[in-house]
């Protein structure tokens, strides 16, 4: 009889991890013995804070002190095998008539330069590794 299997990373950084998707992922990521790096503008919330094998990086993903702050993080904790998980997205509701730049500008930094940051600068990681895996979710 066929059977599906498959092996979690050892870490797994996750953005948009203070609500929505992103929580949920850490908490059953953590659950599930997987040591979990939540990446978000937001501070972590209590019960994903108080969990052991949480960490929580604050910070824009669009920014690259974000990241380096992450692999930083990821290098220290002796991390192997990688995942990543791009859950981070903004979503605002409207017509192309009421959109402005700053609207705009901040769905593509977040939904699009947020997630080719995290591949820019957790790739190398993963390539030394020779494994690792990345899921750029989108709801």
């Amino acid at each position: 009889m066929p059977q599906l299997t498959f092996e979690l990373p050892d870490t797994v950084v996750v953005t948009g991890a203070s609500s929505g998707l992103g929580h949920e992922l850490c908490s059953l990521l953590v659950e599930t013995g997987v040591a979990t790096v939540g990446v978000d503008l937001s501070a972590a919330q209590d019960d994903l804070a108080a969990l052991a094998g949480y960490h929580h990086v604050p910070g824009d993903v669009a920014g690259e002190a974000t990241w380096e702050k992450i692999v930083a993080r990821l290098r220290y904790s002796g991390a192997k095998r990688i995942g990543l998980v791009t859950s981070a997205a903004i979503l605002d509701v409207g017509t192309i008539l009421e959109a402005t730049p700053a609207i705009m500008s901040r769905a593509l930094n977040v939904n699009i330069v947020g997630t080719a940051l995290a591949i820019k600068f957790l790739l190398p990681l993963m390539i030394e590794a020779h494994d690792g895996t990345i899921v750029p979710w989108r709801a």
